[in-house]
């Protein structure tokens, strides 16, 4: 396997990084925490390693930030790319360790089937959520994890949410009309 990673690093604090061995810590992070979600070993992996505060003022002694790096790779098997990466991951230089930014988020590759699987539950989503709100139900349960909705259908808001967090189905609308003028569906991380 070929790992190939371009560092774009502007300050004098992030070229010493890498010129004390973080790019060799780096491909042993992706291919431990990485490059092991996929179900075939890719073959080539390439991408660009970026500091997310890639200026002087943000390199001193007291920085909470000059660790954080913005991490986007491919993964081939052959010429087809089997899944991609792309989230900003922390570098623990006392450790010397990499970790999420966000400590409540999993770094995830997204392959087909993940992305296929994230498909297929906004499918069903919407489908549940059309049907909540057409017949007013009151009660119904998570199309993934089978937990039992938290469930809000006023004249003026029309919210659904899984309290396991893999969904959050919110709109506002128009008291006279009913109709949806504006809002969001978020959803959790894929499994």
């Amino acid at each position: 396997m070929l790992i190939r990673v371009e560092p774009k690093v502007s300050t004098s604090y992030h070229r010493g990084m890498i010129e004390s061995g973080l790019l060799w810590r780096l491909e042993t992070f992706i291919m431990t925490d990485l490059a092991s979600q996929l179900l075939v070993p890719a073959d080539y992996i390439h991408g660009t390693f970026v500091p997310c505060f890639n200026e002087e003022r943000y390199c001193g002694p007291n920085s909470a930030v000059k660790d954080v790096y913005r991490l986007e790779l491919s993964f081939q098997v052959g010429s087809e790319i089997v899944g991609t990466f792309k989230d900003d991951i922390f570098y623990d230089s006392v450790a010397q360790t990499f970790r999420p930014r966000r400590r409540h988020r999993r770094l995830l590759v997204i392959t087909k089937a993940r992305q296929e699987a994230q498909r297929a539950l906004a499918e069903a989503v919407d489908a549940l959520c059309q049907r909540i709100g057409n017949e007013h139900l009151t009660e119904a349960a998570c199309p993934k994890c089978s937990t039992a909705l938290k469930i809000i259908d006023s004249p003026a808001l029309f919210d659904v949410t899984c309290p396991q967090g893999c969904f959050n189905y919110n709109f506002h609308r128009d008291s006279a009309s009913g109709q949806f003028q504006h809002g969001h569906v978020f959803y959790g991380q894929p499994a």
